[in-house]
């Protein structure tokens, strides 16, 4: 695929309620050798508050927006020194919230030898943020992976127990409110080109589910690398990396890494979250183990719940935003 053709691929953002299966999908989709997906940043949504409105960018600017960048990205900005990054926006002088974060991106490219390939951003958080994106990317293409929400609330508990670095939210009604608000934001947004990709379905069939994405995104499913006997071909060492990244994610899929929350979510647990999420487990064809949730009686306490799940959560994401500024 020439550098002319992938201009018609537009940006992808990969995103979820968490814990989903987006790095698995990352790594699927850097194998194509079409779009290369950095690791995570949420830079975009965190500091669109701040610049989406901006039309004209100083030097000034630009060393704050650098900073801004390493905060949210990891792996301190992709490991992109603040000197390089400055040099490649004072190159390219962008003067709108979308050209700051295509220099950026695109400087990246460059950095790890992959300029011909189209950007992608992954982060999961990134769904708080629909809305931001879409205004600032009209054309973006955005991948939704959905999870069953209980495998994702046992998910985030071994996070909480086992890791160093702790994220994500604590305890079943927690995490069944933080998950369907996710899904909430993702449903309200308008005109909005989207592809809904169930986490289970990826690991039933992924070669299915990969042809339908990558026809969604433009991308030449042919072009994947598959064959493995031919892999680790590259000179470049990122695209090693990818490769490596491929094998391995595919290695790492299992038909039956799913419904784990019938072992090792307690009964109690299994109805109480069933009593909060019935409507969006439904929605995505998950099953209901306890029919008295699905009873009109519990809508109003439901909606209650998820106002107030919204009105927190935009709470602690512009704290946060605020607090990201000011270091």
């Amino acid at each position: 695929m020439t550098q002319t053709s992938l201009k018609n691929i537009p940006p992808v953002f990969i995103v979820s309620s968490g814990r989903a299966g987006t790095t698995l999908l990352r790594g699927l989709l850097n194998g194509s050798n079409q779009i290369h997906i950095p690791p995570e940043s949420d830079f975009i949504t965190r500091v669109y508050p701040f610049y989406h409105n901006k039309q004209h960018f100083s030097d000034e600017d630009y060393r704050q927006i650098i900073k801004l960048f390493i905060n949210t990205s990891e792996d301190n900005g992709w490991e992109m020194t603040e000197n390089y990054l400055l040099t490649c926006l004072h190159e390219q002088s962008p003067q709108s919230f979308a050209d700051i974060n295509s220099t950026i991106y695109k400087a990246y490219l460059q950095k790890v030898g992959l300029e011909t390939q189209q950007w992608g951003i992954k982060r999961p958080v990134l769904i708080a943020g629909i809305d931001r994106i879409i205004n600032t990317f009209p054309e973006a293409k955005i991948v939704h992976v959905v999870r069953d929400g209980r495998d994702v609330s046992l998910s985030y508990k071994e996070i909480h127990q086992k890791g160093a670095i702790k994220f994500g939210p604590k305890g079943v009604v927690t995490n069944a409110l933080y998950w369907i608000d996710g899904l909430r934001r993702i449903e309200e947004i308008n005109d909005i080109d989207s592809y809904e990709l169930r986490y289970e379905d990826l690991l039933t069939d992924p070669a299915a589910e990969l042809k339908k994405i990558c026809a969604f995104l433009g991308i030449d499913y042919e072009k994947f690398v598959t064959d493995q006997s031919n892999l680790i071909t590259s000179k470049n060492t990122v695209l090693k990396t990818q490769e490596k990244l491929f094998i391995r994610k595919i290695s790492e899929i299992k038909p039956t890494n799913t419904k784990k929350y019938l072992a090792k979510m307690s009964k109690l647990n299994r109805f109480i979250y069933e009593l909060i999420a019935e409507p969006y487990l439904r929605k995505y064809n998950y099953p209901i183990e306890f029919k008295i949730v699905s009873f009109p009686i519990w809508l109003p306490l439901r909606n209650i719940a998820y106002i107030g799940a919204r009105l927190f959560n935009n709470w602690r994401y512009n704290r946060r935003d605020i607090e990201t500024y000011n270091k």
